[in-house]
This record gives structure tokens, sequence and C-alpha cells, in this order.
């Protein structure tokens, strides 16, 4: 126990940080993050059993905390009927908060139809537009655009017969699904766009077409890259099998408890000596053995994510 206490104390912090910000744009009080981070993570120790490898451990318990804290959230909003209840005040993404459960409430025959929707426009549209503007997509085709997965949110899935806004939790979740469903549909926009040049006779030459600022390779915006944002548990479940036990633990360490530096690594005998180096090596070939294996690491994820 006396060995787990320092990897213990870096996965409450680590849950305590998430469940304060379970989602961008929602900042919850100190003492109650601190609450839901405790009993979060006594109980996913409890199930463990003692159990405990850290990196699928804390990328399960940052999951349950993010999720009991979203839930929270929105039980205290529902209770004070305050949907602004703990939004983050320095979040001016856009105006302010809708009810969320008014926008999941479905009429059997109408619908999503309660009044909570008809201020969704005045709220989302200029977020909308300002990432469709970044794109060259203004105007008309920038209405059509939001009028399209405005539309979507509310309409029910083939697979689940569920609507999108039904999955959200906290109203702060709307803005990345939104944000999802433009970079889909501003990417086909530009393809139409294209499909358009091609046509014969209404296009410009292939040396011209080979130029153009919409090519397809051109697409993806650089703030959405995959992996650009993600959350270490939401990391390690796409890549756990890309990384050894003990890469995972170094990025652990390094990045997500950023309990050591490089140099505390340097210096500690233990860690050194799974390095594999001759004995009395230097600190500074021990240093570019760490970088090394830090560097491996990360291509590897970049490789996982990236691909």
């Amino acid at each position: 126990m006396t060995r787990l206490r320092p990897f213990l104390e870096s996965c409450w912090r680590a849950s305590w940080h998430r469940a304060r910000r379970p989602v961008e744009g929602i900042l919850v009080d100190r003492e109650l993050a601190a609450g839901i981070a405790e009993r979060v993570l006594r109980n996913m120790a409890v199930d463990a059993d003692g159990d405990l490898d850290s990196s699928r451990f804390l990328a399960a318990t940052l999951r349950e905390t993010a999720s009991h804290s979203k839930l929270t959230v929105a039980q205290e909003r529902r209770k004070d009927s305050d949907p602004e209840r703990h939004h983050d005040p320095e979040d001016q993404r856009y105006a302010r908060n809708l009810d969320l459960d008014e926008l999941q409430q479905q009429h059997p025959e109408r619908g999503f139809d309660r009044p909570e929707w008809n201020h969704m426009p005045e709220v989302m549209k200029p977020l909308a537009f300002a990432q469709l503007a970044k794109k060259d997509i203004k105007g008309p085709d920038a209405e059509d655009l939001f009028l399209e997965v405005l539309t979507e949110l509310a309409r029910e899935r083939g697979s689940d017969h569920k609507a999108p806004i039904t999955d959200l939790t906290v109203f702060e979740e709307i803005v990345p699904m939104q944000t999802r469903m433009l970079q889909h549909r501003s990417i086909d926009l530009h393809r139409r766009r294209i499909s358009q040049k091609n046509q014969t006779n209404t296009g410009p030459s292939f040396d011209a077409l080979s130029d153009d600022p919409d090519r397809p390779m051109q697409f993806a915006d650089p703030s959405s890259e995959e992996g650009a944002g993600l959350k270490f548990e939401q990391i390690y479940s796409q890549c756990q099998e890309a990384l050894e036990p003990d890469e995972w633990q170094l990025v652990f360490t390094l990045y997500v408890a950023q309990s050591a530096t490089v140099q505390d690594l340097v210096d500690d005998q233990d860690f050194t000596a799974s390095l594999a180096l001759k004995p009395g090596a230097s600190a500074s070939t021990v240093r570019r053995a760490i970088n090394a294996k830090i560097e491996t690491a990360l291509e590897k994820l970049r490789k996982c994510l990236i691909p």
C-alpha cells in the first residue's frame, strides 16, 4: 500500500481536475469536485480488488469521474431550475445555456416541439457561422448547413431510434457535437463544389485544379485533427495496445499525473535500472535514454491517433 500511495495521490489529483472540468465550459465548485473525485476513486479502487494497473486504472477512473461530474451538474441544474449552474463564467463561446431538459422533451406525435428550441438559432448560430467562415463557407451556404445540423439534432437515428440531442447530459456537450456535424457537412460541401468544377466545360484545367485551395487533402481543420484535445482516457482506449506498459507508465508520469520530471527520473535509481544501461552510466547518458524512450512512445501515439 505504501508503494501505491504516490500513484493513488496522483490519481486523485487528476480525478479532481476532471471533476471540476468534465466538459469544456463547466467549472464545478472545488468542494463538490473533491467529493466526486473521492467517491469515484474509492469505488474504483474497491472494484479493482488491489489489481491497480496504473494506466488502465487511471483511464477508467477519469471516465467515471467525468460521467459522475456531468450527472451531478445536471441534477443541480434541475433542482435549482438554473441551466447556468456550474457554467464557467469565462466561457464566452456562446451567449447562454439553454434548458437541456426542455430540449430533450419529445412529444409522441409532434416530436421536439418545446419553445426552448426557438432559442437555439440565436445561441448556437454565431458559433456555427464562425466555424464555417474559417472554411470559407458563408452566406446562404452557411445558413443551410446550420439548419441541417439543427434538424439532425432532433432526427432519430435508424440504429437506435434516438435523436442525438438525447445523448447529452449537460448543455455544454452540444458544442463539440455541433462542431463535428458541421465539420462533416463542410467537407461534403467542398467536395460537391470540386465535383461541379470537374464537370465537362464547367471547371478549370487539371493543373489549375491541382492548385485549388479547396483540394480534399486540405479539408482537414488543424484545430480538429484526430487526437487534438483528446483526454487521456480516450487516448488510452484507442491506443492501449500500441504502447508497452512501461511506456504508458512514462507517459502517465510525465504528462498526466505530472508527478515527476525527466530530471527526477534521471535521479531515480530504480527507474534508471530498468533502462538496461551499463553500470555507472553518466547522467547525460541516462537523460538521452529517457528522452529516446519518451520520443518512441509519443511517436507510437501519433501513428495510432493520426494514421
